[in-house]
C-alpha cells in the first residue's frame, strides 16, 4: 500500500477540528527520516487522523522570508540564540490561503505564532501592506528593515490527536531559492535533501515516550541521525545552500548530521564506519 492510500484510509480531521490543537503556542521537536520510512510511520501512529482539506491529504507550502540586510534573524539563529524572531508569509496551495506570520522564541524554547490572513486579491508573495507592517512592527523591533531573503516550498501532510493536543507534520520535497529568481524557472531551486523528510512535533507540553517515539524505535534500519533529535531549521537549511558564503556557525554539526542523514537515507544498504558515531 503506497503512502498515499494509507493516508487516505486513515479517519480525516478538517480545518476546524484541528483548530483545538492549532498550537500557536507550543514546543516543537523535529526530526528527520528517510521518506522510505513515511508509510510505517503513519501506519504506527494508529490513534492520529490526517488532516483532510476539499478531499487533499496533503499539500503545497509556499514559503517568503524575511530577514535584514545584515541577516540578522539568521544570525540570531546560528548563534543559538533563545530568544529571537522569524517572520515569512505562508501560502497553502490547496487554500489559496496566505498568512503574514511572526514567530517568536522565548528564553524557556517556547515558540508563540501571531499571523494575519493575507488580501486573496494579489499573488501571495506580493509586497507587503501598511497594515502588515504595522502588524509586525506590534511584535517585533525595527521591523522595517526586514526584506525578502529566502523562498521555500514542500508539500506537507499533518496527523493529530486531539486528546493529546498534539499534531505531527511531515514535510518532503523542500526546495529553496532566492526569491528574485523568476519562479517559472525551476533551474534554479535548491533541493538538498531529496531521499529525507522532515517530522515535526508539536506539542503543549513535552513527551519524551509519545507515540511517535514508538512508532520511529520501530524503524529497521535506524541509524546515525536518522530519527533522532536534531536542531534543524529550514530556514538555516536553505540559507546554508543558496547563500553558502554566510556563516552558519552552531548549525555547522547539525548541517553534518543532515547530510549524513540524506546519505544513508540515498544508500540504505551502505554504511561504512567512517561515517557512524
Amino acid at each position: 500500500m503506497t503512502l498515499l492510500d494509507t493516508l487516505r484510509g486513515r479517519e480525516s480531521i478538517g480545518l476546524d477540528a484541528i483548530e483545538s490543537v492549532a498550537l500557536m503556542d507550543r514546543f516543537d521537536s523535529k526530526y528527520v527520516v528517510p521518506e522510505a520510512w513515511l508509510n510505517n510511520l503513519v501506519v504506527g501512529l494508529k490513534e492520529h487522523r490526517v488532516l483532510t482539506i476539499d478531499d487533499h491529504v496533503t499539500t503545497t507550502y509556499n514559503n517568503l522570508y524575511f530577514d535584514t540586510d545584515e541577516g540578522q534573524c539568521l544570525e540570531d539563529h546560528t548563534r543559538g540564540r533563545n530568544v529571537r524572531f522569524k517572520v515569512r508569509i505562508r501560502h497553502y496551495d490547496n487554500t489559496g490561503v496566505a498568512f503574514l506570520e511572526v514567530k517568536l522564541r522565548d528564553a524557556h524554547s517556547k515558540t508563540t505564532k501571531h499571523r494575519v490572513v493575507r488580501s486573496n486579491a494579489t499573488a501571495w508573495d506580493a509586497p507587503l501592506t501598511n497594515d502588515e507592517w504595522s502588524f509586525l512592527a506590534t511584535h517585533i523591533p525595527h521591523a522595517t528593515d526586514l526584506k525578502p531573503c529566502l523562498q521555500s516550498s514542500f508539500e506537507r501532510f499533518t496527523l493529530a490527536h486531539l486528546a493529546d493536543g498534539e499534531r505531527i507534520t511531515f514535510d518532503r520535497n523542500l526546495a529553496f531559492k532566492v526569491p528574485e529568481l523568476d519562479a517559472s524557472l525551476d533551474r534554479h531551486w535548491v533541493r538538498p535533501v531529496p531521499h529525507l523528510a522532515v517530522v515535526e512535533w508539536k506539542q503543549h507540553h513535552v513527551n519524551h515516550q509519545g507515540q511517535l517515539i514508538q512508532a520511529i524505535r520501530a524503524q529497521e534500519g535506524r541509524r546515525g541521525p536518522l530519527g533522532r533529535t536534531l536542531r534543524l531549521s529550514k530556514f538555516v537549511l536553505g540559507h546554508a545552500h543558496i547563500h553558502p558564503d554566510r556563516s552558519v556557525r552552531s548549525y555547522r554539526s547539525a548541517l553534518r548530521d543532515i547530510a549524513r542523514a540524506e546519505h544513508y537515507a540515498a544508500n540504505p544498504t551502505f554504511a561504512p564506519q567512517s561515517l557512524l558515531r
